[in-house]
Protein backbone atom coordinates (compact mmCIF):
# COMPACT_ATOMS: atom_id res chain seq x y z
CA UNK A 1 0.00 0.00 0.00
CA UNK A 2 3.38 2.11 0.79
CA UNK A 3 4.19 1.40 -2.72
CA UNK A 4 0.99 2.56 -4.33
CA UNK A 5 0.68 5.79 -1.74
CA UNK A 6 4.40 6.58 -3.22
CA UNK A 7 3.68 6.08 -6.66
CA UNK A 8 0.54 8.58 -6.81
CA UNK A 9 1.82 11.64 -4.91
CA UNK A 10 4.92 11.33 -6.84
CA UNK A 11 2.87 11.55 -10.03
CA UNK A 12 0.71 14.30 -8.95
CA UNK A 13 3.46 16.21 -7.55
CA UNK A 14 5.51 15.53 -11.18
CA UNK A 15 1.99 16.61 -13.08
CA UNK A 16 2.72 19.85 -11.45
CA UNK A 17 3.04 21.75 -15.14
CA UNK A 18 5.53 24.31 -14.17
CA UNK A 19 5.68 25.77 -17.54
CA UNK A 20 2.25 26.20 -18.40
CA UNK A 21 2.25 28.13 -14.68
CA UNK A 22 4.36 30.10 -15.51
CA UNK A 23 4.07 31.14 -18.81
CA UNK A 24 0.36 31.64 -18.18
CA UNK A 25 0.45 33.93 -14.73
CA UNK A 26 3.54 35.66 -16.13
CA UNK A 27 3.36 36.30 -19.69
CA UNK A 28 -0.33 34.86 -20.39
CA UNK A 29 1.25 32.87 -23.11
CA UNK A 30 0.69 29.22 -23.55
CA UNK A 31 3.84 27.31 -23.29
CA UNK A 32 2.06 24.52 -25.80
CA UNK A 33 1.52 26.97 -28.82
CA UNK A 34 5.13 28.24 -28.36
CA UNK A 35 8.22 27.47 -29.13
CA UNK A 36 8.48 23.68 -29.78
CA UNK A 37 5.80 23.12 -28.11
CA UNK A 38 7.56 21.02 -25.51
CA UNK A 39 6.56 22.19 -21.98
CA UNK A 40 9.55 21.88 -20.56
CA UNK A 41 12.59 23.98 -19.32
CA UNK A 42 14.38 24.01 -22.47
CA UNK A 43 11.86 25.26 -24.51
CA UNK A 44 11.13 28.13 -22.31
CA UNK A 45 15.05 29.28 -22.77
CA UNK A 46 14.16 29.29 -26.45
CA UNK A 47 10.85 31.16 -25.81
CA UNK A 48 11.37 33.36 -22.63
CA UNK A 49 15.33 33.74 -22.15
CA UNK A 50 17.63 31.73 -19.98
CA UNK A 51 16.58 33.57 -16.57
CA UNK A 52 13.12 31.88 -16.60
CA UNK A 53 13.53 28.68 -18.37
CA UNK A 54 16.48 27.80 -15.39
CA UNK A 55 13.64 28.93 -12.91
CA UNK A 56 11.61 26.69 -14.96
CA UNK A 57 14.37 23.99 -14.80
CA UNK A 58 15.02 24.50 -10.95
CA UNK A 59 11.11 24.19 -9.85
CA UNK A 60 10.80 21.00 -12.08
CA UNK A 61 13.63 19.39 -10.55
CA UNK A 62 12.63 20.30 -7.22
CA UNK A 63 9.46 18.23 -8.09
CA UNK A 64 11.66 15.17 -8.31
CA UNK A 65 13.79 16.11 -5.31
CA UNK A 66 10.89 17.61 -3.32
CA UNK A 67 9.32 14.09 -4.03
CA UNK A 68 12.00 11.81 -1.98
CA UNK A 69 12.17 14.06 0.87
CA UNK A 70 8.51 13.91 1.35
CA UNK A 71 8.09 10.22 1.58
CA UNK A 72 11.59 10.46 3.70
CA UNK A 73 9.53 12.63 5.69
CA UNK A 74 6.36 11.49 6.06
CA UNK A 75 7.12 7.88 6.15
CA UNK A 76 8.91 6.41 8.68
CA UNK A 77 9.06 3.03 6.94
CA UNK A 78 10.23 4.18 3.48
CA UNK A 79 12.22 1.60 1.48
CA UNK A 80 14.57 1.57 -1.85
CA UNK A 81 11.89 0.21 -3.74
CA UNK A 82 9.48 3.39 -2.88
CA UNK A 83 11.91 5.74 -3.05
CA UNK A 84 12.86 4.41 -7.06
CA UNK A 85 8.95 4.05 -8.02
CA UNK A 86 8.47 7.64 -6.49
CA UNK A 87 11.42 9.24 -8.53
CA UNK A 88 10.22 7.54 -11.84
CA UNK A 89 6.71 8.33 -11.33
CA UNK A 90 7.81 11.94 -10.52
CA UNK A 91 9.49 11.89 -14.55
CA UNK A 92 6.67 10.49 -15.71
CA UNK A 93 3.81 12.54 -14.18
CA UNK A 94 6.06 15.76 -16.03
CA UNK A 95 5.87 13.95 -18.96
CA UNK A 96 2.02 12.70 -18.67
CA UNK A 97 0.62 15.54 -16.45
CA UNK A 98 -3.09 14.65 -15.66
CA UNK A 99 -3.71 18.37 -15.23
CA UNK A 100 -2.80 18.73 -19.12
CA UNK A 101 -4.86 15.82 -20.82
CA UNK A 102 -1.19 13.85 -20.35
CA UNK A 103 0.61 15.99 -22.37
CA UNK A 104 3.77 17.29 -20.89
CA UNK A 105 7.56 17.51 -21.17
CA UNK A 106 10.89 15.66 -21.63
CA UNK A 107 10.72 15.23 -17.73
CA UNK A 108 14.92 15.57 -17.47
CA UNK A 109 14.91 17.76 -15.17
CA UNK A 110 12.39 16.06 -12.69
CA UNK A 111 14.49 12.91 -13.38
CA UNK A 112 17.35 14.63 -12.37
CA UNK A 113 15.91 15.92 -8.96
CA UNK A 114 15.03 12.10 -8.38
CA UNK A 115 18.39 11.08 -8.60
CA UNK A 116 19.68 13.46 -6.54
CA UNK A 117 17.07 12.19 -4.07
CA UNK A 118 17.95 8.84 -4.67
CA UNK A 119 21.93 9.24 -4.21
CA UNK A 120 24.02 12.32 -5.75
CA UNK A 121 27.09 9.93 -6.42
CA UNK A 122 25.23 8.15 -9.19
CA UNK A 123 23.33 12.09 -10.27
CA UNK A 124 26.88 13.70 -10.21
CA UNK A 125 28.48 11.15 -12.83
CA UNK A 126 24.91 11.26 -14.60
CA UNK A 127 25.58 14.78 -15.18
CA UNK A 128 28.90 14.93 -16.35
CA UNK A 129 27.96 12.66 -18.62
CA UNK A 130 25.03 14.81 -20.12
CA UNK A 131 27.23 17.80 -20.03
CA UNK A 132 29.91 16.06 -21.85
CA UNK A 133 27.37 15.45 -24.73
CA UNK A 134 26.34 18.57 -24.82
CA UNK A 135 29.60 20.12 -24.97
CA UNK A 136 30.48 17.40 -27.35
CA UNK A 137 27.15 17.28 -29.36
CA UNK A 138 25.60 20.76 -29.35
CA UNK A 139 22.51 18.73 -27.89
CA UNK A 140 21.07 17.26 -24.79
CA UNK A 141 18.87 14.59 -26.34
CA UNK A 142 21.99 12.43 -26.92
CA UNK A 143 23.21 13.03 -23.47
CA UNK A 144 20.02 12.07 -21.87
CA UNK A 145 19.68 9.01 -24.15
CA UNK A 146 22.76 7.92 -22.73
CA UNK A 147 22.38 8.88 -19.13
CA UNK A 148 18.98 6.91 -19.81
CA UNK A 149 20.91 3.73 -20.80
CA UNK A 150 23.36 3.60 -18.32
CA UNK A 151 21.93 4.55 -14.84
CA UNK A 152 20.99 1.26 -13.82
CA UNK A 153 24.28 0.06 -14.27
CA UNK A 154 25.58 3.12 -12.07
CA UNK A 155 23.43 1.99 -9.32
CA UNK A 156 24.58 -1.26 -9.65
CA UNK A 157 27.88 -0.34 -9.24
CA UNK A 158 27.33 1.62 -6.11
CA UNK A 159 26.04 -1.40 -4.63
CA UNK A 160 22.31 -1.33 -4.95
CA UNK A 161 20.78 -4.19 -5.79
CA UNK A 162 19.48 -5.70 -9.51
CA UNK A 163 15.91 -5.83 -7.99
CA UNK A 164 16.36 -2.27 -6.91
CA UNK A 165 18.16 -0.62 -9.86
CA UNK A 166 16.03 -2.40 -11.94
CA UNK A 167 12.66 -0.70 -11.33
CA UNK A 168 13.74 2.81 -13.21
CA UNK A 169 13.38 0.60 -16.39
CA UNK A 170 10.12 1.42 -17.35
CA UNK A 171 11.05 5.18 -17.07
CA UNK A 172 14.71 4.71 -18.71
CA UNK A 173 12.30 3.33 -21.91
CA UNK A 174 10.41 6.05 -21.82
CA UNK A 175 12.96 9.12 -21.28
CA UNK A 176 15.16 7.34 -24.83
CA UNK A 177 11.95 6.86 -26.71
CA UNK A 178 11.06 10.51 -26.00
CA UNK A 179 14.16 11.46 -26.78
CA UNK A 180 14.20 9.81 -30.42
CA UNK A 181 12.34 11.98 -31.51
CA UNK A 182 14.94 14.89 -31.01
CA UNK A 183 18.01 12.84 -32.44
CA UNK A 184 15.35 12.39 -36.04
CA UNK A 185 14.79 16.37 -35.88
CA UNK A 186 18.59 16.36 -35.52
CA UNK A 187 19.73 14.25 -38.43
CA UNK A 188 17.09 16.21 -40.59
CA UNK A 189 18.78 19.60 -39.22
CA UNK A 190 15.31 20.41 -37.90
CA UNK A 191 16.57 20.83 -34.15
CA UNK A 192 18.57 23.83 -33.29
CA UNK A 193 21.65 23.39 -31.41
CA UNK A 194 22.34 24.82 -27.93
CA UNK A 195 24.48 27.50 -29.29
CA UNK A 196 22.09 28.38 -32.11
CA UNK A 197 19.88 29.78 -29.10
CA UNK A 198 22.52 31.60 -27.26
CA UNK A 199 23.76 33.49 -30.30
CA UNK A 200 19.53 34.21 -31.39
CA UNK A 201 19.15 36.07 -27.76
CA UNK A 202 22.58 37.88 -28.28
CA UNK A 203 21.58 39.11 -31.71
CA UNK A 204 18.03 39.99 -30.31
CA UNK A 205 17.47 44.15 -29.95
CA UNK A 206 17.29 45.47 -26.51
CA UNK A 207 14.50 47.61 -25.39
CA UNK A 208 14.67 50.85 -26.38
CA UNK A 209 17.21 50.32 -28.95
Amino acid sequence: MEILFSALLAYLIGSIPTAFLIGKSLYGFDIRKQGTGNMGASNMVAVKGWKIGILTGAIDFMKGLGTILIIKGVSPHWTYQMLFIAASFAAIGHMYPVFLRFKGGKGTATLAGGLIGLDYQVALICMVILLAFIAITDYAAPGIIAVSSVMIFLFRIFGYRWGISLLLIPIAVIMIARNLENIQRILLGEEPGLRAHIRKKKRAPQKGA
